[in-house]
């Protein structure tokens, strides 16, 4: 069984990723010289190019993770698979409305956000007074055949 997960990387973190290949190459046309001279002689240096180019025309950029582990159903129940498809649908204003709306009990939903932002799924935005709920992850799938 492989659960796999896209999860949507932040503008902060294109950026300081954008900011160490300005500390390591200098700038964009700088390593391109480098990967023209080198004749992708380095798969490192091609893939920062390449990375670096399409980032910085402002492409969105996913991390991917396969997870084999039986075990990520603990913290993946049938509660929170439901809780996390409507967050990676829907925008809401704070977990009080979340719960609302998917009919179940405030403290429930706080835990199992909680959990879920453990492992990075969601995250939990100060809004005012309360907090916003926000899928962090994009795409969730199980495969059970493989």
């Amino acid at each position: 069984m492989k659960v796999r997960i896209v999860k949507k990387r932040k503008k902060s973190d294109i950026r300081d990723l954008i900011d160490d290949w300005e500390k390591q190459y200098g700038k964009l046309s700088s390593l391109n010289q480098k990967v023209l001279i080198s004749k992708c002689s380095s798969p490192e240096k091609m893939t920062d190019y390449v990375l670096w180019k399409y980032l910085s025309l402002g492409t969105n950029f996913n991390d991917v993770i396969v997870v084999e582990d039986p075990y990520v159903f603990e913290v993946l129940s049938p509660k929170r698979a439901e809780l996390l498809e409507y967050l990676m649908n829907n925008e809401v204003e704070s977990i009080k409305k979340l719960a609302d709306l998917l009919h179940r009990n405030y403290k429930n939903v706080y835990d199992d956000l909680r959990a879920l932002s453990k492992y990075d799924m969601v995250e939990l935005r100060e809004a005012g007074r309360s907090l916003k709920p926000c899928s962090i992850i994009s795409h969730l799938e199980v495969n059970f055949g493989e």
